[in-house]
């Protein structure tokens, strides 16, 4: 709740220190010198996913699904919009939806700077914000949090009590990245695009490492982007190499992970894509912050975002 409190502090007032970079892709860059240094950036949402929206224990849906959305720290803060897309296009599909209330972090920047206590600290929390509503699955659209829930949880909760470490596998096995559970609950063949769509833009992808490499998902997110008729998809060179983000590594050695992404950069603008997609909202600030500095045409979109756009309502 502190948390959240700072960071709606900062969204009111952020306005002071950053300016626009980019209209195409929605970055900011620092007004002075700072510990930014020269990267572009998304701001902060003026308003939180976790503000936009009202937890509905809905009554029972043709699906017969009840899942619980963790949406984790960028959708909340930085791309509600994509928590909104979520929300569609599981409604869509008649799931009955749960947002566990109060949810915080997975825990996996802690980890990453070493702090172990502080991260089973965030695993227990959110194990008690789980336990308030029984679910079948938790979808994410956050490969690094559904990493951390899925893989890192269980390998990390020795410490912990033998009630906890059951629940902890419990929810490492409901866990699912959201193209991989839509997937799954799409009746019938995704549209084809039409053989005389050579005039429609091109679209590329990229794998998130998390995505790809920790949870074994590529397929579904290129199918969904394949069977949107607006586009014409193209595989970029080097699709599952890393974009240089890597969590916080990019916070503390900011040069050399833009050294890492401007190999992926010019992948993406070798493809001559309008729109690069990728399922990962940390991605999407390191891609952003690529092109944007870059001043390359390219928009950079989550899958799910795409896939929400093409569904009525």
């Amino acid at each position: 709740e502190r948390f959240n409190r700072l960071v709606s502090w900062g969204a009111r007032v952020q306005g002071l220190f950053i300016k626009p970079a980019n209209e195409l892709l929605g970055t900011s860059c620092s007004r002075f010198t700072s510990p930014l240094a020269d990267r572009h950036f998304k701001a902060l949402a003026a308003v939180p996913f976790h503000r936009q929206t009202r937890n509905e224990n809905q009554k029972a849906r043709r699906s017969g699904i009840k899942a619980a959305f963790f949406y984790g720290c960028l959708i909340d803060k930085v791309y509600p919009e994509i928590g909104q897309a979520v929300l569609k296009s599981l409604d869509h599909f008649q799931v009955n939806v749960i947002l566990p209330e109060g949810q915080g972090c997975c825990g996996i920047p802690a980890l990453s700077a070493g702090d172990r206590q502080t991260f089973n600290q965030l695993v227990v929390y959110n194990l008690d914000c789980l336990a308030r509503q029984p679910v079948d699955v938790l979808v994410t659209a956050c490969p690094t949090c559904a990493a951390t829930i899925k893989k890192i949880w269980p390998v990390m909760a020795r410490n912990l009590s033998v009630d906890q470490q059951d629940r902890v596998r419990e929810w490492g096995e409901k866990t699912v990245d959201i193209t991989d559970f839509l997937m799954r609950q799409i009746n019938g063949p995704l549209p084809v695009p039409p053989e005389d769509n050579e005039g429609n833009p091109l679209i590329t992808y990229h794998d998130p490492c998390h995505l790809r490499k920790s949870l074994g998902v590529f397929g579904p997110p290129r199918a969904m982007l394949q069977g949107d008729t607006r586009f014409r998809f193209k595989e970029m060179a080097e699709a599952d190499s890393c974009c240089g983000c890597g969590g916080s590594f990019t916070l503390e050695y900011y040069e050399l992970s833009a050294a890492v992404g401007a190999r992926k950069r010019a992948a993406i603008v070798a493809s001559e894509a309008e729109v690069v997609a990728t399922a990962c909202p940390a991605c999407m600030l390191q891609l952003s912050d690529l092109l944007s500095k870059g001043n390359d045409p390219v928009r950079v979109k989550h899958v799910i975002e795409l896939f929400a756009e093409r569904l009525p309502g």
